[in-house]
C-alpha cells in the first residue's frame, strides 16, 4: 500500500496539536512537522508522537514553509493539515488506494469549517471540498504568502470530478474562541502582499473576507467590489466565492434592497450555487415578495448542500430554508404549511441559531427558534 506522510507547519500550537495528531497517528506512516518559531511546548508534544521536526525561519510566507515540508516528505502521498484541524477517518485504507494508478495527483477531501461558539456543532459549519491529499513527486507545490494554493510545475492542475469521502477534515480555526487572534496577522500579511501585487483580485477577495469577519462592513464591501472589478478587467468571470461574499456582506448587514437589485445576475452565472439562491430568497422576503421567496426557498431544498464545487453554509439547502419557508407561508396565511415547515426545520436542527445570517433582523427580531 502507498505510504502517506502528514505534513504540517506549526507555531505555538500546544493547545491544538494533540487533537490533530491523535486523529491521524494510527493512519499515516510519518509525521513531518515544520516549526516556524514555537516558544511553547509544541515541539515537545510532537516528539511524543514520533514526528520528524524541522525548524524553519518564518518569513511571512505560508507557501514557502509548506513547500519546505513537502521536500521533507518521504511518503507516496502527502496529507497536509493545520494544527487547528483534525481528521475524521471513515475508511483510510480506501483513501490510500487513490494514490495507485495514474489518476489525478490531487485527491479532494470534504471539509467542515466550524463557526460560532463552543462546542463545535456539525449543524454550524461551512461545507467545502479541497485537495488535501496530493501525490508526492508529481511537481505539485504551493504559492501565495497567505491563503496559499496548489500549482503544478509541469502543467495546469485539474481537480478530480468526485470527492473522496474516505475521510473528512474538521476545521476549528474560525470558531469564536480561535479566529480573533488570527485576524490582525492575516490582514498584515494580505496588505503586504497587496502592496507587491496591487492588481491581484484574489487578494482583494481575501481582504474583504477578513474585514467582514472583523465587522468592518464598509472596508469589506469596497474590497469585494474591487475584487469583482479586478477579475472582469482580466476578462475573467469572478469566482462564485466572490459573489457569495458580496451578498453575504449585504444580507448580514440588512442591505436587502441592494442585494435584491444585483443578485439575480449572480444567480444566473452560478445557478447551481445554493447559497446565492438562499440570499436571493432572503432579499425577496425582506421586500415583501413572499410568493417569489417561497419558490426560491423551495428550490434551495431541491438543490441541497452536496455540490463539491462550492463553499456552502450548512442549512441553506435544508433547515435554514425550511425556517424561511415557514415565514413565507405565515406571511401568506398558510398556517398549516408554516407549522409543518418549521417542524421539519427543528427536526433537522433541534437547536438552531436562526440569527446567523441576520434572519432575526429580517423578521423584526421575532425569534421562533425556542418555540415548541
Amino acid at each position: 500500500m502507498p505510504a502517506i506522510s502528514l505534513c504540517m507547519i506549526v507555531r505555538n500550537e500546544e493547545k491544538n496539536i494533540r487533537r490533530c495528531l491523535d486523529s491521524v497517528k494510527n493512519h499515516v506512516d510519518e509525521m513531518v512537522i515544520v516549526d516556524t518559531g514555537s516558544t511553547d511546548r509544541t515541539k515537545a508534544i510532537c516528539r511524543e508522537y514520533g514526528a520528524r521536526i524541522f525548524d524553519f525561519k518564518w518569513k511571512g510566507d505560508f507557501a514557502e514553509a509548506r513547500n519546505f515540508s513537502l521536500k521533507k516528505a518521504q511518503g507516496d502521498g502527502v496529507l497536509w493539515l493545520d494544527a487547528d484541524e483534525a481528521a475524521d477517518m471513515v475508511d483510510f485504507p480506501s483513501l490510500r488506494t487513490c494514490l495507485n494508478g495514474e489518476g489525478s495527483p490531487l485527491i479532494l477531501i470534504p471539509m467542515l469549517h466550524f463557526y460560532g461558539k463552543e462546542p463545535a456543532d456539525e449543524n454550524r459549519v461551512y461545507l467545502s471540498s479541497f485537495p488535501r491529499l496530493i501525490r508526492n513527486g508529481a511537481g505539485i507545490r504551493f504559492t501565495g504568502k497567505i491563503h496559499e494554493h496548489l500549482v503544478s510545475d509541469t502543467s495546469s492542475l485539474s481537480l478530480p470530478a468526485e470527492v473522496n469521502r474516505s475521510m473528512r477534515i474538521l476545521h476549528y480555526g474560525y470558531m469564536e474562541s480561535a479566529w480573533k487572534h488570527k485576524c490582525n496577522r492575516n490582514l498584515e500579511l494580505l496588505l503586504r502582499e497587496k502592496s507587491e501585487q496591487p492588481n491581484n483580485a484574489w487578494l482583494d477577495y481575501h481582504l474583504a473576507a477578513e474585514y467582514h469577519r472583523s465587522g468592518k462592513c464598509g472596508e469589506a464591501f469596497q474590497s469585494v467590489n474591487r475584487s469583482i472589478v479586478g477579475f472582469l478587467r482580466k476578462n475573467l468571470l469572478p469566482p462564485p466565492l466572490v459573489y457569495k461574499l458580496k451578498y453575504d456582506i449585504l444580507i448580514t448587514n440588512g442591505n436587502y434592497a441592494a442585494a435584491h437589485a444585483g443578485i439575480e445576475k449572480a444567480v444566473s452565472l452560478y445557478p447551481d450555487y445554493v447559497d446565492l439562491r438562499f440570499y436571493q430568497g432572503m432579499a425577496q422576503f425582506a421586500l415583501g415578495e413572499y410568493g417569489k421567496a417561497e419558490q426560491t426557498f423551495s428550490h434551495c431544498l431541491v438543490m441541497g448542500e452536496s455540490n463539491p464545487e462550492y463553499l456552502i453554509l450548512k442549512g441553506t439547502g435544508s433547515f435554514f430554508s425550511l425556517y424561511c419557508l415557514s415565514l413565507c407561508y405565515e406571511k401568506q396565511g398558510k398556517s398549516k404549511e408554516a407549522e409543518e415547515a418549521f417542524r421539519q426545520a427543528k427536526e433537522l436542527n433541534p437547536d438552531p441559531d436562526f440569527s446567523v445570517l441576520g434572519i432575526l433582523n429580517l423578521v423584526g427580531g421575532k425569534d421562533r427558534s425556542t418555540a415548541s
